[in-house]
């Protein structure tokens, strides 16, 4: 048996018309599908190779997100970051990490994080596996 890698991500999230918004509007996500009359209301997105599932729960956690740490690659971070900056969101500013690249990170409305990562030559080994 060969892991194939990443298929879909699924985040449970408090409230869908918030997160599919934060979704759209801020990040750049395409709505696939969605049912806000499903039990419970779900929707798919999706960022280049990369599916999202959204299933509408009620918060079951003190925290979502908590221990979650998601990476999206981007041509330019920088630009990224100037983007994200003229749509008011909240976004710490670019910094060059000593493993490998450049990065911004932001919150969604439940508390995931996200890293947004301009690869600086080569990508360490579990960025590489996840490109096409």
């Amino acid at each position: 048996m060969k892991l194939n890698g990443l298929d879909l991500l699924f985040l449970e999230v408090n409230n869908l018309e918030e997160s599919l918004h934060f979704y759209t509007n801020v990040l750049g996500f395409e709505v696939n599908n969605q049912d806000m009359n499903s039990e419970p209301p779900m929707a798919t997105l999706q960022a280049g190779s990369l599916k999202l599932k959204l299933g509408q729960h009620l918060e079951t956690m003190l925290r979502r997100g908590r221990g979650v740490n998601l990476f999206l690659g981007v041509d330019d971070v920088d630009e990224y970051f100037q983007t994200l900056k003229t749509r008011g969101v909240e976004v710490y500013p670019p910094a060059d990490e000593g493993w490998g690249g450049r990065f911004i990170t932001l919150e969604d409305p439940d508390k995931y994080r996200y890293f947004f990562v301009t690869w600086s030559g080569e990508a360490p080994e579990v960025a590489r596996a996840s490109r096409p």
